[in-house]
């Protein structure tokens, strides 16, 4: 089973007596990278947070918001701290000969941002904080397996297409040899000159070893079965190896195209670069 990197979830939670709402969003990333968008309350939790986070996010960019809930029915206004704002801005606008119009509506909207930022924060509102967080994580990491479904079944059918691609090379393979045999022996009758038949032979089988793609083959097919096989286990962590072995099998399927000579042939080895190509995106977002 696959994982994604990219989740999101959102939930609300309670602190110094007002409601707050959190979310959780992740992105693919080569490590784990915690970005907290309110320093001042959720640094005083960065550590236990760390913690959790790399045991239950494992990989990727994550990025955790902590605002105030905004309520219809629940001014909560704090009139101290407007009308002081209200008497700043306009002393700043008088100091610097600059027209003010309405600034009620401005004042009351920086006073509630002002407002969402913590002087301190019990050890009673971190624990509520982080017990937020942490049951938030089982629904992101369901959000993530939901979209690592999606992309098993995308990654694996274009594993699959490049094993069929690769059954497709055999009967071009060998007519590429009977070729190869007959051109060389046409050549040599234009020149007219006598040739021994044994060495001929020898040179043939030498030459047209060269072309042999049997072990090409072989390595790319149990690249691919090794493949399928660590998509379908049950370890979490998997797109760094998965990465490793799409690097196997590019390998393998240069080295059939290098030793194609043949055009038939070489269309299919692109199809099948292409296939891969695809799947080096995808394994982009995996965990």
């Amino acid at each position: 089973m696959l994982y994604s990197m990219t989740g999101y979830c959102k939930s609300s939670c309670s602190i110094n007596n007002q409601n707050y709402t959190l979310e959780i969003k992740t992105l693919n990333s080569k490590q784990l990278d915690i970005y907290l968008k309110n320093a001042t309350v959720l640094k005083d939790i960065e550590i236990e947070l760390r913690k959790i986070l790399t045991q239950q996010i494992i990989r990727g960019k994550v990025e955790i918001f902590l605002n105030l809930a905004k309520h219809e029915n629940n001014s909560q206004l704090d009139f101290n701290a407007i009308k002081s704002l209200y008497n700043d801005v306009v002393q700043f606008a008088n100091d610097n000969q600059i027209q003010v119009g309405d600034l009620l509506p401005t004042v009351i909207k920086l006073s509630e941002n002002l407002k969402s930022e913590f002087d301190d924060i019990s050890e009673e509102d971190k624990n509520t904080l982080l017990q937020s967080i942490e049951n938030m994580l089982s629904e992101l990491t369901a959000f993530r397996a939901k979209e690592g479904q999606a992309l098993e079944i995308d990654i694996l059918s274009r594993i699959n297409l490049i094993r069929q691609l690769l059954q497709e090379i055999e009967p071009f393979e060998q007519n590429r040899i009977q070729k190869v045999r007959e051109k060389l022996t046409y050549e040599l009758q234009q020149i007219n000159i006598n040739v021994d038949i044994n060495r001929l032979e020898q040179e043939l089988i030498f030459y047209i070893e060269k072309l042999d793609i049997t072990e090409e083959k072989t390595r790319l097919q149990t690249h691919c079965n090794y493949f399928t096989e660590i998509v379908k286990d049950n370890s979490i962590e998997k797109g760094k190896k998965l990465g490793f072995i799409a690097q196997e099998i590019g390998r393998e399927i240069n080295t059939i195209g290098s030793k194609a000579n043949d055009a038939s042939m070489q269309k299919i080895v692109i199809l099948m670069k292409d296939e891969l190509e695809k799947i080096k995106e995808q394994l982009n977002n995996i965990l």
